[in-house]
């Protein structure tokens, strides 16, 4: 069974206000703990922002390719409205002269008559067989079911779900509704549409008699293009010629003339630069952040020695003019102008520039990484050990609170059974007084 205190039982002693007093001497010890605790987070804090701007420019390190980014082609052409290009690290630097002739266009074929509303239905029941040509030689055919009772819709439906070389859809002619078949994509068949001898993309046999037969509304044909004064076109199925060049890809937009380059682009460089700037500001100015006047760890040499290192590691850009160093707080920018210079003059030397740069960060910052956060996990384990304190320390306040108002419970009852003694003695006095007064 619980002991059971009653405090104020005589109202001679403040025993709340006594044991608070004496509770707060005893918790001086966990506020200096708890604002230890703090302290130590907030420095952990720091570290894991720190470790984690590290291990990003390592990361930036490691995924950099130097060899791509200087080995990368642009094609430009000379009217886009005409025709682009894009070109790969294979592609040769040439200028060609293009001349496009006609573009691409998928074959239309819709049926000769239709249904007077998109309610009616077949009388009759079948099987449409379609015959799609992937070139002059080759085709696939696709049977296709339908059945009295079907809309053009449902017909519809039926064919789009049995393949994906056709694609049907409703041709409104103002009149009636008539079955509309088209090529899904344009690059599936070389074949092109000659009406003069019947030669057709899209076959269809079989059809509703609602719907008869097909008319051609729009012939297939190949892209077609010639360089320079050749006589010889090349063709394409689709508006894209891939590998005209080795590696060079041209998308052709409409007829016309343009002229397309292939030349070195060297726009990655900027990018990679870029990126490198904002990942040394990052850190630098992190840094600047915790050694600062004041700061958690200021004049720590675990993190200043590795902004000094940084500052070192620069000297083949600075040396080459190609960025501008802050002496106000450390940080860099990229100076455009030496940088464009140098990409056309020399892009050689920006090559060596960018190695000795990757080579010498990745040397370090694996150093570094590894002492933040061995740092990092000396905080994390201080923590850990003033939480067990703080648990240890208030385990024993809750037993020294105890203690206390059991002490000062039996106190009060001490006082409380002298009071009473007192007062009987007082009584006592008193009547002995009145009998010795009462016999004279």
């Amino acid at each position: 069974m619980a002991d059971l205190y009653v405090s104020g039982l005589t109202g001679a002693l403040d025993t709340e206000t006594i044991i608070s007093n004496l509770l707060k001497i005893k918790q001086q010890p966990l506020t200096q703990l708890t604002q230890q605790k703090a302290l130590t987070q907030a420095k952990v804090s720091s570290l894991t922002n720190l470790y984690s701007a590290l291990n990003g420019m390592q990361s930036f390190f490691t995924n950099l390719n130097i060899s791509s980014i200087f080995s990368t082609k642009k094609a430009t052409s000379s009217n886009t409205s005409v025709l682009t290009a894009t070109a790969t690290s294979d592609t040769p630097n040439l200028t060609m002269s293009l001349t496009v002739n006609k573009l691409a266009q998928t074959e239309m074929r819709a049926s000769t008559d239709g249904m007077s509303s998109l309610t009616d239905t077949f009388t009759s029941s079948g099987t449409i067989t379609l015959k799609y040509w992937k070139d002059n030689s080759n085709f696939v055919t696709y049977d296709v079911n339908y059945s009295a009772g079907q809309t053009l819709q449902d017909l519809v439906n039926s064919i789009n779900s049995a393949q994906n070389d056709i694609k049907a859809s409703i041709y409104y002619t103002g009149t009636n509704y008539r079955l509309l078949l088209t090529e899904s994509d344009a690059s599936n068949s070389t074949k092109e549409t000659d009406t003069a001898t019947s030669s057709y993309v899209i076959e269809a046999s079989g059809l509703p008699t609602e719907l008869n037969s097909l008319e051609t509304l729009q012939n297939a044909q190949n892209a077609s293009l010639t360089i320079g004064s050749s006589t010889t076109p090349v063709t394409s199925a689709s508006n894209t010629f891939s590998n005209i060049v080795t590696g060079l890809d041209i998308t052709v937009k409409d007829i016309g003339s343009a002229t397309v380059t292939i030349s070195e682009d060297y726009s990655q460089i900027d990018s990679t630069l870029n990126s490198f700037v904002s990942n040394y500001n990052s850190i630098i100015s992190l840094i600047n952040s915790m050694t600062g006047k004041g700061a958690q760890f200021q004049g720590d040499s675990t993190i200043t020695t590795i902004k000094t290192g940084m500052v070192r590691m620069l000297n083949p850009l600075i040396n080459a003019g190609l960025i501008n160093y802050s002496d106000t707080d450390g940080t860099i920018s990229i100076n455009s102008d030496a940088l464009s210079s140098l990409k056309s003059s020399n892009p050689e030397k920006l090559n060596e520039i960018l190695t000795t740069l990757k080579d010498s960060f990745t040397n370090q910052l694996n150093g570094w990484t590894g002492a933040i956060n061995t740092y990092k996990k000396i905080g994390e384990n201080q923590i850990t050990n003033i939480d067990n304190k703080i648990t240890n320390l208030q385990e024993y306040l809750v037993k020294y609170e105890e203690q206390l108002r059991k002490e000062y419970a039996q106190l009060e009852s001490f006082i409380n059974e002298m009071n009473q003694i007192s007062s009987r003695l007082e009584d006592f006095m008193t009547s002995l007084s009145k009998m010795t007064s009462g016999g004279k």
